[in-house]
């Protein structure tokens, strides 16, 4: 589905392996190569899920950092106030206290949230995100000492969800809440053509994500970095350094339903495949662990009575793109994720909560399109 040269190659040498042993299996010295190449292809091929699941590169936030920022500029006025103090621990997570990740207490009731942007709130005061207000909310209900840890992380999808919660479950979280859905929605907007004859196969033993397409890959990242000059200006991103200047890089973006004068038709009838075989492997390892999850829904500003001041905010529709969606599009595509969500853990043995209901399409709960204000971060807590 992809128009990518190498692995249009890759694919064309593996046949001739495979189809060389069958034509001229005969002749010894072809014969011994040519099985040998078709087992490592083989092996290659059943190797790639656990491979994938031991090098999965999930980002993370700089651990031990701190540093203060101050909102003064209209850009933020009503919606952020005063300095916020943000910082990580030597995990690089967000957390309400000290948290000893050798050893639990029996006295200590842990909670994990899961997400992206929308979960980490990357330039929001410790205090003033959802997650920490959260476990504020969830201290008055017990005598337990209740730990907050914030692992989200901008940009990240159902599938880095996926191996985040197979890596914090060894912290022996009682509650894993999860925040999702915009990043993969956007994924499948900008991958719409993107189609799979056998999606879990093709997911699951992905070549792209093998031994051999890692090792390759390596050698012509070495390659093209002995072979580009030293003053090369590609852009680097910045988002998740503790130093990311917001406004700046929201200014340029926002008002894209304007701005971009291409308009995309994308109204889907179904969830990405992605999406579905991720969450399903989310959901079934929840089941497995010792510990609830609680899953909401993505809160967006897509719906019909959003204020004009929050409309001229957007930018995520889809994100860093030269065309848009249609505000319709985008109504319809975040309803068909949200409700399948709704849909998938009520059928499962997790736990829902509607969230995009009680989010005011205004500028009162939202910044943009799906990032929460200091009153957002508060509604969402109390949700």
């Amino acid at each position: 589905y992809e128009k990518d040269i190498k692995i249009l190659i890759s694919f064309i040498l593996i046949q001739i392996i495979i189809w060389w042993n069958v034509f001229f299996h005969k002749k010894k010295i072809y014969s011994i190569f040519f099985y040998n190449l078709f087992f490592i292809i083989l092996l290659n091929l059943v190797t790639t899920p656990i491979f994938h699941s031991i090098t999965f590169d999930i980002p993370q936030r700089i651990a031990n950092y701190k540093i203060t920022k101050k909102y003064s500029g209209k850009f933020f006025e009503g919606m952020f106030s005063g300095i916020h103090f943000i910082s990580s621990d030597n995990k690089g997570y967000r957390t309400n206290k000290k948290v000893n990740y050798e050893k639990k207490d029996k006295n200590i009731f842990r909670i994990i949230t899961i997400g992206a942007s929308t979960t980490e709130q990357g330039a929001t005061d410790n205090k003033k995100t959802w997650s920490n207000l959260s476990g504020k909310n969830i201290q008055k209900l017990t005598n337990k000492n209740v730990e907050v840890i914030n692992v989200g992380m901008a940009g990240l999808r159902s599938e880095h969800h996926y191996f985040t919660l197979k890596r914090i479950k060894k912290y022996e979280p009682d509650l894993v809440i999860f925040m999702m859905g915009i990043n993969d929605w956007n994924y499948h907007i900008i991958n719409s053509d993107k189609e799979y004859m056998f999606p879990k196969y093709e997911i699951k033993y992905s070549f792209k994500k093998s031994i051999i397409h890692e090792t390759f890959g390596n050698i012509n990242k070495q390659i093209y970095r002995k072979i580009i000059k030293k003053n090369d200006t590609n852009k680097i991103s910045i988002i998740g350094q503790p130093e990311f200047d917001t406004e700046a890089y929201l200014l340029p973006q926002i008002n894209s339903l304007s701005k971009r004068k291409i308009i995309k038709n994308f109204k889907p009838i179904d969830i990405s495949e992605d999406y579905k075989y991720w969450l399903s492997l989310i959901l079934e390892e929840c089941n497995n662990v010792n510990t609830n999850c609680l899953f909401l829904d993505q809160a967006t500003a897509y719906k019909k009575e959003i204020s004009e001041e929050l409309k001229k905010r957007l930018w995520m529709t889809p994100p860093n793109q030269v065309y848009t969606l249609s505000l319709e599009d985008l109504i319809i595509t975040s309803s068909i994720y949200n409700n399948w969500l709704k849909k998938k853990v009520n059928n499962s043995k997790s736990n829902f909560c509607l969230l995009s209901d009680k989010i005011d399409p205004s500028t009162n709960h939202l910044t943009d399109d799906c990032h929460f204000s200091e009153n957002g971060s508060k509604k969402v807590s109390e949700v």
